[in-house]
């Protein structure tokens, strides 16, 4: 890991997207607060305050479709501060809220096809955040945090059409609805500058619907639906130049499923985690990643599998020295067969690279059955 030795210790190992956003709850805004005075709370507090509201409407013309564009962000900010002797109290609460629309309306007229289209997309979303911190001259400070986020997304299209060669009418109807849900909190205590323990979750879900009906000589159609959910945690240990440990997690599943009718219909499910473990001490720094996913597909009276595990470790002695290693073991297969390989699938294969005093070695090779290959990677 010797690239990485370099790595600032007071910050957690990143493990996924879905991870819950430091910088979010630490960046401020660029403009500054101005002060004033909430007669509402009884307390002499200090209470800076700031917020914007932004919107703009747009018309455009693509081609033969007219577009209208429009949105409004809302922001808001709250600092109440308080000073007790050799304590600070601060207090900083943010919201937020924005939506977006754009419709489509055209009409085509072609030797092959004349007809009208209508289609309109909408996307919401609101977030409030809370950080309170304490302060302690000559010592340090404790900061805790919270953040929850809701959103949710629309689409719609018609089109209605005839072709006048042959005088067979077409009609297409298709709708998509989401929505999701975060929430997400930060502890922090540093007893002295540059020491300290860090904690951070995230728990989030979702879910999607949508559904397209189409009218051309026939009838076919499609719905189909999605459902998911994930955790995130961090936790570190800070001290200094001096050393540093932290370990992440996250976990995450779901469920989708999609038909077309008048016959065929599949579903499936998945699921998937991650544990990161990573230090330093000195010169030395050292990384191990593990990880396990899965997924399971039915269509019909057929049944498909995956999934894989995976290790990896990263070591580091300065510049002197590193070692990065990788194994995995995946396996697939499908149900009903007559088929054998199909059956099952087994795969491992595994890594090692070795850099001694700038000078590089690697290896590494892979082994699957059933059948059986073997070749180096």
């Amino acid at each position: 890991m010797g690239k990485h030795s370099r790595r600032k210790p007071s910050y957690l190992p990143k493990v996924a997207a879905g991870a819950a956003p430091l910088a979010l709850l630490l960046a401020g805004p660029a403009t500054a607060l101005a002060a004033q005075t909430d007669p509402a709370i009884p307390l002499p507090l200090d209470h800076q305050r700031e917020g914007s509201l932004d919107r703009g409407v747009g018309f455009t013309s693509e081609g033969d479709t007219s577009v209208l564009r429009g949105f409004v962000n809302s922001t808001e900010r709250n600092v109440y501060s308080k000073d007790l002797g050799d304590a600070k109290i601060v207090a900083d609460v943010r919201r937020s809220a924005s939506e977006t629309v754009e419709t489509r309306d055209g009409v085509t007229v072609r030797p092959d096809k004349i007809g009208a289209l209508a289609a309109a997309k909408s996307a919401e979303a609101v977030t409030q955040g809370q950080r309170d911190t304490v302060k302690l001259d000559r010592y340090g400070s404790v900061v805790a945090g919270n953040e929850t986020k809701l959103e949710k997304t629309g689409a719609r299209l018609t089109e209605l059409a005839i072709n006048p060669r042959t005088g067979t009418p077409s009609l297409l109807s298709e709708d998509s609805r989401g929505l999701g849900a975060s929430e997400g909190t930060y502890h922090a205590v540093r007893p002295l500058p540059g020491v300290g323990v860090i904690n951070e979750t995230q728990q989030h879900g979702g879910g999607e619907l949508d559904r397209a009906l189409r009218l051309d000589g026939g009838f076919t159609g499609d719905l189909g639906g999605v459902l998911e959910a994930g955790r995130s945690s961090g936790h570190a240990v800070d001290l200094g130049d001096f050393a540093a440990v932290g370990t992440t997690s996250a976990q995450h599943g779901g469920g989708r499923f999609k038909g077309v009718l008048p016959l065929d219909f599949g579903s499936g499910t998945g699921f998937g985690q991650e544990h990161v473990l990573g230090g330093t001490v000195g010169p030395a720094t050292g990384l191990v990643t593990t990880g396990q996913d899965a997924d399971l597909a039915q269509r019909g009276a057929g049944l498909t599998g995956s999934g894989a595990n995976t290790i990896s470790g990263d070591l580091g002695l300065g510049e002197s020295a590193s070692a990065r290693g990788t194994s995995t073991t995946s396996l697939r297969g499908v149900l009903p067969t007559a088929d054998p390989a199909r059956a099952g699938h087994l795969t491992q294969s595994g890594t090692l690279d070795l850099t001694v005093l700038g000078q590089p070695a690697h290896t590494g090779m892979t082994v699957g059955a059933l059948p059986l290959e073997l070749k180096p990677s």
